[in-house]
């Protein structure tokens, strides 16, 4: 099931070589609507997301297994529904969603889209976008933070662990530093949840929620072989690397495509 919103009206700035439509494509996977994009429309959408005027904070979201395999979280899903663009991180939303009749969609990892879109707010910006690092162990996000500095891609103006008590006043920290951009990395359906529940005490701002990215921006995981990447099955690599961290997620993660898919094949058979 195929359906189109329309999507905010977008700044002078983004309409510079921003994407040529703004009609909002989206398919059903499971109970999520996904933004039926290529990679790089993706990261031509969440462009234009962070230089739109209006006075709010816009959300980045992306769909891999982790986030199927939480698809009874109720606050979890209308979450996702609500963002302003959902794309497909994993191999098993780009099946899915092509069952579901997606036309263009293809796998967009955030280890990839992270970067580009980063890259490309610089260059349209002339300068490093203001970025807070939210997520993973004591320490990771500044150093996350050090790496994409380095590379020019992003002013790191607060950075914090995934492991606070007190979110209120960390947030308020947050605020503060009047980012650009806030990349949010608590693994979902966690970091859309935080989301959720704090980004009403942010100033305009993009969210882009990233999962483990700020374990490979340090070094803790290494990306697959390129033979790996292209068919989607990065998912085997990750596995070997973190087998326990990692091999209950993906094992439940074919139980939950191989559910998704049936319903979706008798969905469109029964239309």
């Amino acid at each position: 099931m195929t359906t189109s919103k329309s999507l905010p009206a977008l700044s002078p700035q983004a309409q510079q070589g921003g994407v040529a439509t703004r009609e909002r494509r989206r398919v059903q996977v499971g109970p999520f609507l996904v933004d039926d994009l290529t990679s790089e429309e993706v990261v031509d959408r969440a462009v234009e997301l962070a230089l739109d005027p209006q006075d709010r904070v816009r959300t980045l979201y992306a769909l891999h297994v982790g986030g199927l395999n939480a698809r009874r979280d109720e606050q979890f899903v209308e979450e996702m529904n609500a963002a302003d663009l959902v794309y497909a991180d994993g191999g098993s939303v780009v099946v899915l969603g092509r069952m579901a009749g997606a036309g263009g969609l293809e796998r967009s990892p955030t280890t990839d889209i992270g970067w580009d879109v980063l890259r490309r707010l610089t260059d349209r910006l002339g300068h490093a976008p203001r970025v807070a690092m939210v997520g993973g162990a004591d320490g990771i996000a500044a150093r996350a933070g050090e790496v994409l500095a380095s590379h020019g891609c992003g002013e790191i103006v607060f950075a914090t662990n995934g492991y606070v008590r007190d979110w209120s006043s960390t947030v308020q920290q947050l605020a503060a530093s009047r980012p650009d951009v806030v990349v949010v990395g608590l693994g979902a359906p966690l970091e859309m949840l935080w989301s959720r529940r704090w980004s009403h005490a942010l100033p305009p701002s993009l969210i882009m929620t990233c999962g483990g990215w700020f374990g490979f921006l340090v070094g803790h995981e290494k990306r697959a072989p390129r033979a790996l990447r292209l068919p989607g099955l990065e998912w085997v690599a990750r596995v070997a690397q973190s087998p326990r961290r990692l091999g209950g997620r993906y094992a439940r993660g074919l139980w939950t495509t191989a559910m998704i898919a049936g319903r979706t094949t008798v969905d469109r058979l029964s239309t």
